[in-house]
């Protein structure tokens, strides 16, 4: 039988058709990079100039790269696997070190409302977050990547995505489809099944004129725009971190963007300027202007563990106003147990030292840590493990840097740069980095007296000089409340490694001043994915170290009983010279107990000869019997201390 050539192409793509409704192809068990067992639906139904509301649920594994970010069981954040061992997220997902410890990742993941065969959940051993992401601007690379403390099992439920390859580009034009279980609609609700939608590529110049329209204009270098002007289809809520994808020319699915923002959800951007409720293309992070860095830690990762470095030089003076340092030296190998290794950095005079890591592995704090010391070897910073800021600022011109390891195992060590900058560049809200500073000043929250952002983490260090202790004074306070102070809070440690907490705080009412009982006092704040309010406002001060004091058990003031009080002296009468004694004119008792906030329980106004207490000078510590009319004052020589060990109890 006679048949044109166009009838048989015609009949073989009938048949090629057919064959495409199966629901599985045969692919090995150990699927290639962005290959999937369920044949998703095809694209043509669609094309740029179609307006349609919403996405729609998938099909369990169309999509086996997946991945939920789950923290406490409730989904935050999606995911992209790349390999056995390693996901890609957003960076705003993770950059709250306090949080993202807590997370776990689940691939095979289909329905959020009960566990299904085929899961498979690891924890998170390493977090690296790109080194140019700030929170300060956390549209941009907004990428970070997450080596699992075990590897996935590849089956018809797991498997990995496909990187691009260098220099491959999706066109402007081209379909792509993002995934996720984020809301279904702005302020909606949260669907249980993984739902997908499909949306266009914007040429640059699509991008930036739609973000220019905004009222406050956003600008960035890794932004891919998706989307149609008129809006109706977006990523939501729920969707950060996860896959914006294009099947390539060779038909494999290809991660193409990281989700990561979008003003509003499905509003269009057409007439931005002539309406109130803007919206903006959904944004995702482009891998191609990446791939460098991810390529470079993904083989970071597949190192052999006997290719080992140790410090080039033990003792390091180094002299100069920006460069980098590197431990090993010796870049991708793993550093050597039994190490001290010791830089001293100084940058010019009257300048302050920033620090940015790109890269920090370690054990943990038993084992081995990078510390950071004042040149008079005061502590004022402690990181191990994956714990690390992005940086690290510190208010003086000379640092020194100490890496110790252990006998038991070694990791591949940390990547620095460190640059000279003017003492004015401080940052006010200490969000995106750890701020440590030796002199007295105003924080505050993350944008305020506006509202916070969402998983906020702002961090500070304040050193008093010597004989000093740490006050922070609040001038405001709107936090959300919750009963334990665990999801939006502001923290007060009197320790570097934040073991020692003072108080932590949450809510709207203005505390009474938190006081550190030594030279130290670590000040966190921590926001989640839910409501956010002002924030908070504060004065840290440094006061003079006074006395304290131990109640007997029978002295109740406030309801406060057998606790430790601070007393915070404004003025002082000179000494008796016959017995040490200087009267209390002015005073504020500040109830100290561990475990709970800290609060004003007292005020002495006036001079009161009833109550004589050891000059603040001399630093000794003082028990009142509380007898009526009467208080008793015994001097115990030998055990006069530093105050920052005054918390325990004391027996007369």
């Amino acid at each position: 039988m006679h048949m044109s050539k166009n009838k048989l192409i015609l009949l073989l793509g009938m048949i090629c058709l057919e064959q495409s409704k199966s629901a599985t192809l045969s692919l090995p068990k150990a699927p290639t990079c962005g290959q999937s067992l369920v044949k998703s639906r095809p694209l043509n139904y669609l094309n740029i100039f179609s307006r349609i509301v919403g996405g729609r649920q998938v099909e369990k594994g169309s999509y086996p790269w997946q991945v939920s970010l789950k923290r406490r069981q409730k989904h935050v954040c999606g995911g992209t696997i790349i390999s056995a061992e390693w996901v890609i997220t957003a960076a705003h997902c993770v950059a709250n070190r306090n949080i993202a410890s807590t997370f776990n990742v689940t691939a095979g993941e289909y329905d959020l409302s009960y566990i299904e065969p085929g899961e498979q959940t690891l924890t998170i051993e390493t977090i690296i977050i790109h080194p140019y992401f700030s929170t300060k601007k956390p549209m941009d690379y907004d990428i970070a990547l997450l080596k699992m403390a075990g590897a996935f099992h590849f089956d018809q439920y797991v498997g990995p995505m496909c990187l691009p390859e260098p220099g491959e580009q999706f066109e402007p034009g081209f379909i792509c489809t993002t995934t996720g279980w984020g809301r279904l609609n702005e302020d909606g609700v949260v669907p249980q099944v993984l739902q997908e939608v499909n949306l266009p590529i914007l040429t640059q110049d699509e991008c930036i004129t739609a973000l220019l329209t905004l009222q406050k204009p956003i600008s960035g270098r890794t932004f891919l725009c998706a989307g149609f002007p008129d809006g109706g289809r977006d990523a939501c809520q729920g969707d950060s971190g996860g896959s914006l994808m294009c099947r390539n020319k060779k038909g494999t699915w290809t991660l193409a963007g990281v989700t990561s923002w979008g003003l509003g959800c499905g509003r269009g951007w057409r007439n931005n300027l002539q309406k109130d409720d803007q919206g903006s293309p959904g944004i995702f992070t482009d891998l191609t202007k990446v791939l460098p860095w991810i390529h470079k830690h993904i083989q970071i990762g597949k190192l052999r563990k006997h290719s080992r470095a140790a410090c080039g030089e033990q003792d390091r003076v180094i002299r100069a106003s920006e460069g980098e340092l590197h431990f090993p030296e010796s870049p991708f190998l793993y550093y050597e147990s039994k190490q001290l290794c010791v830089w001293t950095l100084f940058v010019p005079e009257g300048m302050h030292v920033l620090l940015n890591f790109s890269h920090f592995d370690a054990e943990s704090c038993h084992h081995n840590y990078l510390s950071i010391y004042s040149l008079e070897d005061t502590l004022i910073g402690k990181f191990c493990g994956n714990s690390l800021a992005s940086s690290v600022l510190v208010g003086s011109n000379a640092i020194r840097l100490r890496f110790i390891s252990d006998a038991t195992d070694y990791a591949v060590g940390f990547n620095l740069t460190y640059k000279a900058l003017k003492p004015n560049y401080l940052p006010e809200s200490g969000c995106s980095s750890l701020t440590i500073l030796f002199e007295e000043g105003l924080i505050q929250s993350l944008h305020y007296p506006e509202d916070y952002s969402n998983m906020a983490s702002c961090n500070w260090v304040f050193q008093a000089p010597k004989h000093h202790l740490v006050k922070l004074s609040f001038q405001n306070l709107e936090v959300e409340e919750s009963g334990e102070c665990t999801s939006n809070y502001v923290s007060m440690h009197r320790d570097v490694e934040r073991k020692k907490e003072i108080a932590r705080l949450c809510g709207f009412v203005v505390p009474a001043p938190v006081v550190s009982i030594s030279r130290v006092m670590s000040i966190s704040f921590q926001s989640d994915e839910n409501m956010t309010f002002r924030g908070f406002q504060a004065t840290v001060s440094f006061v003079p170290k006074t006395v304290v004091l131990c109640l007997y058990p029978d002295f109740n003031i406030s309801g406060l009983e057998n606790e430790s009080v601070f007393l915070e002296t404004r003025n002082v009468l000179p000494e008796e010279s016959s017995a040490s004694v200087a009267w209390l004119v002015n005073a504020n008792i500040y109830d100290l107990a561990k475990g709970s906030p800290q609060r004003e329980i007292g005020r002495i106004e006036e001079p009161t000869p009833g109550l004589s207490i050891v000059s603040s000078f001399t630093m000794e510590v003082l028990f009142f019997s509380w007898e009526p009319s009467v208080a008793h004052r015994h001097r115990r020589p030998h055990q006069v201390e530093e105050v920052d060990d005054m918390m325990a109890k004391l027996k007369p």
